[in-house]
């Protein structure tokens, strides 16, 4: 059972047993009042009536006791008069209303037995006999002596009609004021309580499905007005603490890889230090024999696998070099550049082989300032495998597109904005396919192995613009593009 309904019952039965209880009251005290008015209003005329029916009795005047009964029969339909002599005789009595046979029997039993005792002990009394107040009371002359008695019965149906209505409409008013009380306390209780208990019920339906952002609206200050206040500033305090939370397990998780790079760097430098040294001199001989007889052999298919061993000693040393440079890369040499110069070199130095391709490269520049603080080897070497990245999937006919602009963008180390340098290298070739784009950086990760790729270059480009201070993002739409923003050189620094 719920809030609402409970109170509401509780106040209903508590006003209905109040003004239950002054119903009853009050019922006793109508009935009193109006028994204590009959009884003083039948004394009243009964003396009156003594009084003249005496001094008529007295003088024998029964047309005079005829009269005052007739003309009080219009005015007191509902009480009856009884005169009796001093024997207890009936000499006289009023019609008034009739009454049921057989309580008339009663009636008049008893009213002769009340004349007689009132002749004889000249007393007057009133008592409640059968539905009706009866007065009692001796006729007497001047000296005193008892000359008879007359009753009066006062027929109290009408009284008690009166109280029926009286306690219907008692009761009328008790239920009508249980169903007011019942339907107030259900509507108010919906108002007051149970819309607003229901509107933070759902503030933490969506708290506990993560929606941090859900304020509960405030619609009353009271008691649930104060806990709305609270559950709001709650919320507020777990969505910092969510926000917090978040931060902390993003910067676990690029420590996480950070270290993990730093493990595979050393893993790879190791490697690569054991390769060259044990390697080194072999790959050498190799070479050198296999070039001398390359050059000194007739016989063309020696000379063909002559060739052959020379080319792949060749592609080992390459691997072995490249291996060295991503494992102990020597330190950068960091000084104002702009990075259009090393771009436009390293353009200059693939052009030739882009046109043996047939790819069209273009090198556009915005008017902005491109100055970074950089290593210009290292920016070069960027350059150089993206391009070649480019090269290598852009077929004939297709166009590679470098773009240098100066941006301002979002930081992300803060959400303050800062000026950045940006360049992108965009093809035209088959893109990359969605489910490689997550390992595109991962050293020894190729696509190209056919083709003597080592799944190098992009874990060094990450690598170099990494300890720039920058970041590099690649997408793929109908195309490949690789996006690298550097932070832009502060303004007056030296």
């Amino acid at each position: 059972m719920s809030i609402r309904l409970r109170f509401t019952i509780a106040l209903t039965l508590l006003g209905l047993l109040l003004v239950g209880g002054y119903a009853v009251f009050a019922y006793g005290w109508e009935v009193d009042d109006l028994h204590n008015a009959t009884e003083r209003e039948v004394l009243t005329l009964g003396r009156a009536l003594a009084t003249s029916l005496g001094n008529a009795l007295r003088d024998r005047q029964r047309a005079d006791i005829d009269e005052m009964l007739r003309a009080l029969e219009p005015l007191e339909p509902k009480i009856f008069v009884h005169v009796h002599d001093v024997d207890g005789r009936e000499i006289a009595r009023s019609k008034g209303d009739p009454i049921e046979p057989a309580v008339e029997a009663t009636t008049e039993a008893t009213i002769e037995s009340l004349a007689r005792r009132a002749a004889l002990t000249a007393r007057e009394t009133v008592t409640l006999e059968d539905r009706r107040f009866v007065y009692a009371a001796p006729l007497t002359a001047d000296s005193g002596e008892v000359i008879g008695a007359i009753v009066v019965a006062r027929v109290i149906d009408d009284l008690r009609a009166d109280l029926a209505r009286t306690r219907w409409r008692l009761i009328a008013v008790v239920v009508a004021l249980g169903a007011l009380t019942l339907a107030a306390g259900v509507l108010l209780g919906t108002a007051y309580v149970t819309r607003p208990l229901a509107t933070v019920l759902d503030g933490i339906s969506h708290v506990r499905a993560g929606d941090f952002r859900s304020q509960v609206p405030l619609a009353h200050h009271d008691e649930i007005g104060a806990l709305v206040d609270e559950f709001n500033a709650m919320v507020a305090a777990l969505a910092d603490a969510r926000q917090r939370i978040d931060h902390e397990t993003e910067a676990r998780l690029r420590l996480e890889r950070g270290l993990q790079g730093i493990d595979k760097m050393v893993t790879i430098g190791q490697l690569s230090a054991g390769l060259a040294h044990e390697i080194g001199s072999p790959l050498q001989v190799l070479s050198a024999r296999g070039s001398a007889l390359a050059t000194r052999s007739a016989d063309p298919e020696t000379r063909r696998q002559a060739e052959i061993l020379v080319e792949q000693t060749a592609r080992i040393t390459r691997i072995v070099d490249q291996l060295l440079s991503f494992g102990r890369r020597r330190p950068a040499v960091i000084a104002p550049r702009d990075l259009a110069q090393p771009v436009r070199t390293v353009l200059e130095l693939l052009d030739g082989e882009a046109r043996r391709r047939g790819v069209a490269l273009e090198l556009a520049v915005d008017a902005g300032d491109h100055t970074i603080d950089a290593d210009e080897d290292q920016l070069q070497q960027i350059v150089l495998n993206l391009v070649r990245n480019s090269l290598a999937a852009t077929p004939s006919g297709g166009r590679i597109t470098v773009r240098i602009e100066a941006t301002t963008e979002a930081t992300t180390e803060a959400t303050t904005e800062g000026s950045r340098v940006r360049l992108i290298v965009r093809d035209t070739g088959p893109g990359i396919p969605p489910e490689l784009q997550g390992r595109l950086f991962e050293p020894f990760f190729t696509t190209r192995a056919s083709e003597g790729g080592t799944g190098l270059g992009l874990a060094v480009v990450r690598a170099i613009v990494t300890d720039h201070g920058g970041t590099i993002i690649a997408r793929s739409d109908r195309g490949a593009e690789f996006t690298v923003s550097f932070p832009a050189r502060s303004p007056g620094v030296g």
